[in-house]
């Protein structure tokens, strides 16, 4: 094609037409329309992905808080937020509606989200249960949610606090170098040596306690946990003059008196260093299986002091019956749970 055929093509077109102004505007429109739909279902699953994050986050802490507090005071909580109009309950179900300055197990609870809390017994005793935590919440009007659930045990707790052999505790019966009795301790040198000791009924005497694990007391049953601070050439001859001596300790568990009650009826041993009461109960089903179970909702007296921090105290055997200072061995040795059986 020559010069003057290609001017005379370009001269003949029309320009632009309507079909191709619709074409174009049809292009123009679809690929608006296509990014429109992208960018709103990014917008979702945004929301979405914050949404489920905010709704993991309060079933994580809310199950992570429940394995942080005591058994029995589970329930209790679940109830005062009942009482307080911040849950309803149907069963064993507990529904909180988020809203602001709600909080369920030291967890808030936003708007937007409804948290479901069901406790289920996971064995034929209350001793065991399976909290399910359901968080419910919408995304772009549909409602999602989540669920983790929990096995909760009941804690081991016996009647009282088992005796101590840490430093601060042995610091109140010796300032001395010292050891717990291990079957070489006579043998040791220049050193005090910590005897657990037991009566035994068939020897007819006192015998070194070498499972301090074990349950060797009952103080139930009056026997209490008692040791002696011993030179290494006497741990293999006690004598009933060691046992009453000035060397010899008993084990005083933390314990209290229930305000305006009486040393003999009203004491209770606490749980760990807290002030919370150690109690028992008799099974419903079977009534000869008791338990222990804490409970916070004792007040105590002022007549009992325990060191803040301290699961119990080793006091002198001679304190049991200074009635003039009024020593804590004194004061449980007046309780139901004495006089302290003595062979």
């Amino acid at each position: 094609m020559n010069k003057k055929q290609l001017v005379k093509k370009l001269n003949s077109q029309k320009g632009i037409t309507g079909a191709d102004v619709a074409i174009a505007l049809l292009i123009i429109l679809t690929a608006i329309g296509v990014i429109a739909m992208i960018y709103v279902n990014l917008v979702i699953g945004s929301r979405e992905v914050n949404r489920k994050g905010g709704a993991t986050r309060i079933a994580t802490n809310i199950i992570e808080n429940l394995s942080q507090i005591y058994y029995d005071e589970i329930a209790k909580q679940l109830q005062d937020l009942v009482q307080e109009k911040q849950a309803e309950q149907t069963d064993n179900r507990f529904v909180i509606s988020g809203k602001r300055g709600i909080k369920a197990f030291k967890t808030s609870i936003p708007k937007g989200y409804t948290v479901e809390i069901a406790l289920e017994d996971a064995g034929e005793y209350d001793v065991v249960k399976k909290a399910t935590i359901t968080v419910k919440y919408k995304v772009d009007g549909q409602e999602q949610k989540i669920d983790f659930s929990k096995v909760l045990t009941r804690e081991v707790v016996r009647e009282c606090n088992s005796p101590k052999f840490e430093p601060i505790y042995i610091s109140q019966m010796t300032t001395e170098n010292w050891e717990l009795y291990t079957q070489n301790s006579k043998d040791a040198y220049d050193i005090k040596i910590i005897c657990p000791i037991q009566y035994d009924t068939a020897l007819e005497a006192y015998q070194v306690v070498t499972d301090t694990d074990s349950l060797w007391y009952s103080y139930a049953n009056k026997q209490w946990a008692r040791a002696l601070v011993l030179n290494p050439e006497e741990v293999e001859h006690i004598t009933p003059e060691m046992v009453t001596g000035e060397n010899s300790y008993v084990w005083i568990p933390r314990f209290g008196v229930e305000e305006g009650g009486e040393l003999f009826g009203n004491t209770y041993f606490k749980y760990k260093t807290t002030d919370y009461a150690i109690l028992n109960s008799q099974n419903a089903t079977q009534t000869n299986l008791f338990y222990n179970y804490i409970d916070n909702h004792k007040h105590w007296s002022d007549k009992i002091d325990f060191e803040e921090g301290l699961a119990g105290k080793w006091c002198r055997y001679a304190e049991l019956s200074d009635s003039q200072k009024q020593t804590l061995a004194y004061s449980l040795n007046q309780s139901q749970y004495g006089p302290m059986l003595e062979y």
